[in-house]
């Protein structure tokens, strides 16, 4: 830590540290502690979007090591391909499992993988190059586009191999020249608005079904929340169908709550948003 940078009382020079911090006002629901913490594919967030940049050029799934697209012309070539291994170790083996006791494993293949290939564990292979950000690896992909998975070092396979640069994860600044990673993650690596792209939409039950602040980021539970002359807090229940500052519990026969068929049919007119303090008026 450092103890008096110009402006500030303390500066944590490590991500821990700042993701540790409780801005004023901030209320414990906001704090990273208090987060379900399942990022797979995520209830606040889905963290499998940093993969898709994670190599500086290509666009991948971010659950598979399919190319998507490419950010640099140069490489439009791979976009279908498969990226099988990174510093010559895989991406992908081969699914077993027994199915009788006392007998050798079999190839579990199923309807989306018939060759029985598996993408590994993409936060495996993040953690694995943590050490590599900045620089340079090599990336071995199947020579041709594939739709189907691939089990790296199948000879019957042509490859090719690249170099690609590692992305840094979060934001880099400068303290008394030194360089420090901000908990933030690098605008390069994720997109505004990607990070929670891929969570519960309007149109799903889950969007409705789920309360208790569960899908924190999709949507909030406690809408137009101010303080009241007796200590508590005054707000609506965000599917109330009009906001009066007194909230109203969750029942799905209540008229004055949004239903399943409104959000399915809906959503665009029913669902209001607060910018900069100032409520957009609801579509007529």
């Amino acid at each position: 830590m450092n103890d008096k940078p110009p402006g500030i009382g303390i500066s944590p020079r490590n991500v821990a540290a700042q993701l540790a911090y409780r801005g004023r006002g901030n209320p414990p629901g906001s704090h990273p502690s208090s987060a379900i913490s399942n990022c797979f594919p995520g209830l606040e967030f889905d963290f499998r979007v940093i993969w898709r940049r994670f190599l500086k050029g290509l666009l991948l799934s971010e659950n598979n090591n399919y190319v998507v697209d490419v950010e640099d012309e140069a490489y439009k070539d791979l976009v279908g391909c498969r990226l099988l291994k990174i510093n010559n170790r895989p991406l992908a083996v081969l699914t077993q499992g027994p199915v009788m006791p006392g007998r050798p494993p079999i190839p579990l293949s199923t309807g989306g993988s018939a060759s029985a290939v598996s993408f590994m564990e993409w936060s495996n292979s993040v953690a694995l190059l943590l050490s590599q950000q900045g620089s340079k690896v090599s990336c071995e992909f199947t020579k041709d586009p594939s739709d189907a998975e691939v089990l790296p070092g199948d000879a019957s396979v042509k490859t090719q191999t690249l170099e690609f640069e590692v992305r840094q994860i979060f934001e880099q600044t400068d303290i008394d020249g030194q360089p420090v990673s901000l908990a933030l993650l690098a605008e390069a690596l994720a997109k505004p608005g990607e990070l929670s792209q891929g969570l519960c939409s309007p149109w799903q039950n889950d969007y409705r079904e789920c309360a208790c602040y569960y899908w924190a980021a999709s949507r909030p539970d406690f809408v137009n929340v101010v303080p009241a002359a007796d200590g508590r807090s005054r707000g609506d229940n965000w599917m109330q169908r009009e906001n009066t500052g007194e909230y109203i519990s969750d029942n799905r026969a209540l008229d004055a709550l949004l239903s399943y068929d409104d959000l399915f049919t809906s959503w665009e007119q029913e669902l209001r948003f607060v910018i900069g303090g100032i409520q957009e008026p609801k579509p007529k």
